[in-house]
Parts: C-alpha cells; sequence; structure tokens
C-alpha cells in the first residue's frame, strides 16, 4: 500500500513522460502527492498520462519551458486543479553533442542553454511566485515557515571540464548558480532550493541529440563520461526516492543551498 505521508502535498515534475522525469512522479505518486508534469514530447505524455491519472492525483500538460508564458500556464493550470503548489522538480533538460567550444556552434549552444538553464529560471520564477501568493501548507510540521521547494536536477558535469560538451558543462554550472541565489534571497521565507548533482545514469536525456546535427565521437572518447561503466551508474528509482525525502519541510530546511553529490563516487575520488 501506498504511504500517505505527502497526502495534499502538490508536486510539479518537469520533463517527465519518461526517464528519471517519470520515476520522480511516480515517487511522488505513491508516496500520496498530487502530481503534476510536463513535456514537450506529445505522444509520450498521453501514454504516460494514460498510466497514471487513475490516482485521481495526476495532471500531464505539453508544455515548452523555454517559453515564459508556457510555463505561467503550467503552474497556474496545476494550482487551480490542485490548490497550491508546494515542490518544483526541475528535471527537463537535454544533453549537447560533447562539442568543446571550439567546435561548438552558437545555435547549439542556445539550444541547449535554452532548455537547460533559461528554462530551469523560468519554472523556478513561476514556482516561486506561485509560493509567495499560498499560505504555507495547512499540516502539522515543526518546520511552520515552510512555504516551497525546488529540487534542481544538477550533475556531475557542471564541476568537471570533460563529463559533457561546453554548452551542457556550462548549463549544468549555472543552475547550480540559480539553486545558490534562489536559497539565499527565499530562505528566510521558508522557500528553499537545492540541487542534485547527479552523475552517470541512464535516461532519456540524449534524444535531443538529433536536432544538434549530430555526436563529437572524438571529443566523447577523451572525456571522463567515457570512462563509466554498470557499477558508476545511478539507478533513476534511487534519485527518485531521494526526491521524496527532500520532501520533508526539515530535511528541506536544512540542505537549503545545498549541491547534494548523488553520483556513487564516480569518478572515483
Amino acid at each position: 500500500m501506498a504511504s500517505q505521508s505527502l497526502q495534499n502535498t502538490t508536486v510539479l515534475v518537469t520533463g517527465a513522460a519518461g526517464g528519471l522525469g517519470k520515476a520522480i512522479a511516480a515517487a511522488y505518486l505513491d508516496a500520496g502527492a498530487n502530481v503534476a508534469i510536463c513535456d514537450i514530447h506529445e505522444a509520450r505524455l498521453a501514454e504516460t498520462r494514460a498510466q497514471f491519472e487513475g490516482t485521481g492525483r495526476f495532471l500531464a500538460l505539453t508544455t515548452d519551458i523555454t517559453s515564459e508564458e508556457a510555463v505561467d500556464h503550467l503552474v497556474a493550470e496545476t494550482v487551480a486543479r490542485f490548490g497550491r503548489l508546494d515542490i518544483l522538480v526541475n528535471n527537463a533538460g537535454m544533453m549537447d553533442g560533447f562539442d568543446p567550444v571550439g567546435d561548438l556552434s552558437k545555435a547549439n549552444w542556445d539550444r541547449v542553454l535554452g532548455v537547460n538553464l533559461t528554462g530551469s529560471f523560468l519554472c523556478m520564477k513561476a514556482a516561486v511566485r506561485a509560493f509567495q501568493a499560498q499560505p504555507p501548507p495547512t499540516k502539522t510540521s515543526s518546520d511552520n515557515k515552510f512555504r516551497g521547494l525546488v529540487i534542481q536536477i544538477g550533475s556531475n558535469a557542471s564541476t568537471m571540464g570533460t563529463q559533457s560538451g561546453a554548452a551542457y558543462t556550462v548549463s549544468k554550472h549555472g543552475v547550480a548558480a540559480l539553486v545558490k541565489s534562489t536559497a539565499g534571497f527565499y530562505g528566510d521565507a521558508g522557500i528553499y532550493a537545492v540541487a542534485l548533482m547527479i552523475g552517470a545514469m541512464q535516461t532519456n536525456i540524449g534524444e535531443g541529440l538529433a536536432v544538434l546535427g549530430g555526436f563529437n565521437q572524438a571529443a566523447y572518447a577523451r572525456s571522463s563520461a567515457a570512462t563509466a561503466d554498470g557499477e558508476s551508474v545511478a539507478d533513476t528509482a534511487d534519485v527518485a526516492r531521494y526526491c521524496v525525502f527532500l520532501a520533508d519541510a526539515r530535511i528541506a530546511a536544512g540542505v537549503n543551498g545545498s549541491a547534494i553529490t548523488f553520483n556513487k563516487n564516480w569518478p572515483k575520488q
């Protein structure tokens, strides 16, 4: 039987029609939360909607997170359906083609940063505004100040120069800084932000490579990413469990502003 520990809590997970995002959405549903997801892939979103809508606690919307209007609509629809928003999981993202700066086109730089960095910013902005506009959750908690939480899916690549190409590296460095800024400016108001710095993981994030026009095999071969093996790969279900753990208001307050490493010690320290 599913735990009801997060009953009356509303969670929004971006990029959640597959891969890690879908695993996170399922974990929150199992914990009793109301869950809204978005994705840009309509067919896959429809399949996920059919899988989860029977819970009565699920909403799935097609959303381009690089559009501020679309993101504002997503958050407004989530609040209209469930009455509030408590947690945003900024999961949506795309991989780059492993191009170092000398090989990277501006078009691909713009694409990757548009989704990973600008998209994360727009979702975080809309969520923070929703948190500010609503009263604290009506549930017993020793942290009566809690107003909302942003969990940002980050990456080892943000601090290691050869785990991806230049665009992805910069985008993940940027979202880590976005978490720090948000935590610093809003923590006193009970709005918390934390990043999960994920290592190697089997997800669908590489699906966007086709729009980038290829994959830089030579650069990849020189990267630390090429050394990952089965023992190094984090399980999406384990990351999802950790997201549920962070939903505890006191835990969220305690880790506000943190960049939490979740990489199975890969590359080994």
